[in-house]
């Protein structure tokens, strides 16, 4: 396995070495696009419902019980909590089937309590309103203030926060952990709890804003964690280019300005120091969360699950929130992680994208938690206990964007957490709740074990006529090298990731690392985000992976341009074209230059016009050229079939939008779900075993292909569906959200065997490889997360 990036020892592995961990292993799962029908049928507009169609019986359907579907109802408790609105909340949780709720609470904290009795307390509450509750605790190891100012050695420079590589604060928060687990193992109310989400620092995701940690005990942690890197100060001096340096003259250094487009990436070896701190900021940070998860593990008589928030690649654009260690947390103690529905884009009719790359949690026996805190203007009046809500906001916009973020769970096998975050009543209405309900009926029916004894089910490792259709990768260790970075970070992650969403193929997202290490399920197409950093061995394995695939990759702006040295070589000899740098920074900005595109006009513009240094070009035939920078005309977007049997197209323009990507995947000829016209530019889609959902990003009609012809099912309104179709009109407001489920239509079933070969291949093509819902819990008896 690839250890690039990596720290050769790191603190994560010596506190952890010795712990005993169980680790509920989920099998690498999922359908992949396969062979895609192309006979026509009629277009159709849904006039008139049909009945819903019924599932077909399978033998193993009585015997192989449905696993509980991950569905999680998420609050506060501590005080200033409503816990009469919470428990309310619970009570129709309960009644909707939902029993697996995430409490936060306060932690007892040495020398400062509160004591474990009054932590404990407000589940006497939950417990009364869902007997069947099963309890996840939700705690922050950020210190009280009180203690903070009484161990001031124990803080961050800010004054607010710990400093993550204080061991006074890592000993205190052992301890209180300690003290929490004797609490609940001597405590009536103990059985309930599963588990545990841990929270700290900024917000409690473990992310960190502003200037740089000079406390002494992060200076102390910094110098400590490069005696790991440097076998000696030789090493250091020339690494850094300082001829003087020791490991005890290093401090921490000065934030540069992270804004400049001009100046995208370090100067080595003069600016390496930053690459290390960077890099070390991360792992630091999984550090500490690693060493109170094993605390976790190790102390208490039983097995808790341990959640953390981190890992948010796509969302935190600055390279020094010191979430880019998602790997080494993926080979941890960690059970699971969760992440809030983007903030980017997530109001109605908005993409709501992840966070982070999600399935690469499933690749490692990992769950991941959507987080919906979608804003409902639900609230309970503590004094005369009315429901109160804002008018404006209309309680049928929030189911839509309640659905698309269940929607892009279900798909995946992610769980998801229906959030009253402050504990106030937001989620106290009883038709959500209804609506809650049918979607946990309607995935334990998606992710039923009967479900891979019919062919929608798991696979090991998929043949290669079983491929997904899109992945977007992104490195963590590449960013360590860039000095600009939520200039260029913004467009390369964020907004790639929504771009993907709105493609119209099934997708999936990864770490580059497990791409490398061939965890990551097969494609068809690979969007390399930002993989900046690659050495010899790097650029190999990866086109090991797409030759051995016959896939395709679309590389971004500066893809491993960064080996020992920075050259556009490198980036050359990644993509397979003749690249150039310009000699001095350049506006970006680019016009496409076929005239025969579906999703993009001759001469349309794209880009923002933004100098960046460096910038490239591609010196190739015309024919080859799809796109030209508006001020110079040099080539930045270009394609390239190979011999050995995959695709290269270099996008050197920095950025890559939604209708640009859908024309190069038209062009490499993969199957868009979604055909040009009507309003479907801006939909968001979502594609799992057997279904696909779409939230509409405007009002209008919109035509979708599903490759060949099915029964459609909306799975969630029975009286919504359609026979036998391959094409469908579907008028859809701005911000709704349908979820369909497709099955072969009964006639074809009835046909020969043989002539279902097409229709059964373009059903596997419905879907995408998803971590699978978590086994019951048996350690306390209780269905499990």
């Amino acid at each position: 396995m690839s250890v690039r990036g990596r720290s050769e020892a790191t603190g994560i592995y010596l506190r952890i070495a010795g712990a005993v961990v169980i680790v509920l292993i989920a099998g690498l799962a999922g359908l992949w696009v396969g062979s895609l029908g192309t006979s026509e049928t009629a277009k159709t507009r849904p006039v008139t419902p049909v009945p819903g169609v019924p599932v077909e019986e399978s033998e193993t359907q009585e015997t192989i019980p449905p696993p509980p579907a991950p569905l999680y109802f998420y609050a506060s408790v501590q005080p200033g909590a409503d816990l009469e609105a919470v428990s309310g909340e619970v009570a129709m949780a309960a009644k909707a089937g939902i029993h697996d709720h995430v409490l936060r609470v306060a932690l007892p904290w040495p020398e400062q309590g509160p004591a474990v009795t009054e932590t404990l307390y407000p589940l006497d509450r939950i417990e009364q309103a869902d007997p069947q509750a099963n309890i996840i605790l939700a705690i922050t190891m950020n210190p009280p203030d009180a203690w903070l100012a009484a161990h001031p050695e124990a803080a961050a420079s800010d004054g607010i926060h710990p400093s993550v590589t204080s061991e006074v604060w890592l000993n205190a928060g052992r301890e209180a952990l300690s003290e929490l687990l004797n609490g609940i193992e001597h405590s009536e109310r103990g059985d309930r709890i599963s588990g545990f989400m841990l929270g700290g620092l900024e917000e409690d995701r473990w992310q960190r804003s502003g200037d740089y940690d000079r406390s002494p005990a992060n200076e102390a942690g910094f110098r400590a964690w490069l005696r790991t890197q440097y076998p000696d100060e030789l090493a250091l001096r020339q690494a850094w280019g300082n001829d003087t340096l020791g490991f005890d003259d290093v401090t921490i250094p000065e934030r540069p300005n992270t804004l400049d487009t001009q100046a995208v990436f370090f100067a080595e070896p003069g600016e390496r120091i930053y690459v290390d701190f960077l890099r070390y900021v991360s792992e630091s940070t999984a550090d500490a969360i690693s060493n109170f998860s094993a605390q976790l593990h190790q102390s208490g008589a039983r097995v808790f699950k341990v959640f953390v928030p981190y890992g948010y690649s796509f969302e935190l654009t600055a390279n020094d929130t010191g979430h880019c260690a998602l790997a080494l947390l993926l080979d941890g103690v960690v059970d699971g992680f969760v992440s809030p529905v983007s903030y980017v884009d997530r109001g109605l009719g908005g993409a709501g994208g992840f966070m982070g790359p999600v399935d690469s949690a499933g690749y490692h026996g990992k769950q991941w938690l959507i987080l919906d805190d979608t804003r409902t203007g639900i609230s309970r009046n503590a004094v005369s206990g009315e429901i109160e809500r804002i008018e404006g906001l209309r309680t049928e916009d929030v189911l839509h964007v309640q659905r698309r973020n269940y929607s892009a769970a279900l798909a995946r096998g992610l769980g998801l957490l229906l959030a009253d975050a402050d504990g106030v009543g937001s989620l106290h209405d009883a038709r959500m709740w209804e609506e809650f309900g049918k979607m946990r009926e309607a995935y334990q029916t998606v992710w039923t074990s009967a479900e891979v004894s019919k062919g929608y089910g798991f696979v090991n490792y998929p043949t290669p006529s079983q491929r997904l259709g899109l992945t977007v990768v992104v490195d963590e260790p590449s960013r360590f090298y860039q000095r600009c970075d939520l200039p260029l970070n913004r467009r390369l992650l964020s907004e790639v990731r929504d771009s993907a969403l709105r493609a119209g193929v099934p997708t999936q997202f990864s770490l580059l690392q497990d791409v490398l290490d061939r965890r990551a399920a097969p494609s068809l197409v690979y969007i390399f985000a930002n993989a900046f950093h690659l050495h010899a061995e790097d650029r190999a394995r990866l086109q090991d992976v797409l030759i051995s695939q016959n896939s395709a990759a679309i590389w971004l702006y500066a893809p491993g341009f960064i080996d020992e040295t920075s050259s556009p070589e490198n980036i050359a000899l990644t993509t397979g074209f003749q690249v150039k740098q310009f000699d001095k920074p350049t506006l970006s900005g680019s016009v496409y230059q076929l005239s025969d595109g579906r999703w993009i006009e001759k001469d349309e513009e794209f880009g923002a016009a933004e100098t960046w240094s460096p910038l490239f070009y591609i010196e190739t035939e015309p024919n080859k050229a799809l796109a030209k920078y508006r001020d110079g005309g040099q080539v930045s977007v270009a394609v390239e079939f190979f011999e050995e049997g995959w695709a290269s197209i270099y996008v050197a323009e920095p950025a890559l939008p939604a209708h640009l990507l859908r024309e190069i995947l038209t062009i490499l000829e993969e199957h868009l779900f979604v055909k040009p016209g009507g309003e479907s530019g801006a939909d968001v889609f979502h594609f799992g075993p057997g279904f696909f959902a779409v939230h509409a990003g405007e009002s209008g009609e919109r035509e979708l292909d599903l490759g060949a012809s099915y029964d459609v099912q909306d799975m969630l309104d029975p009286n919504i569906g359609w026979l036998d179709k391959q094409q469908l009109i579907l008028p859809m407001k701005l911000g709704e959200t349908k979820i369909l489920r497709v099955q072969t239509p009964q006639a074809h079933l009835d046909e020969p065997e043989q002539d279902l070969a097409g229709a059964e291949a373009a059903l596997e093509g419905l879907a995408v490889p998803a971590t699978p819902p978590p086994p019951a819990e048996t350690e306390t008896g209780k269905e499990g997360e």
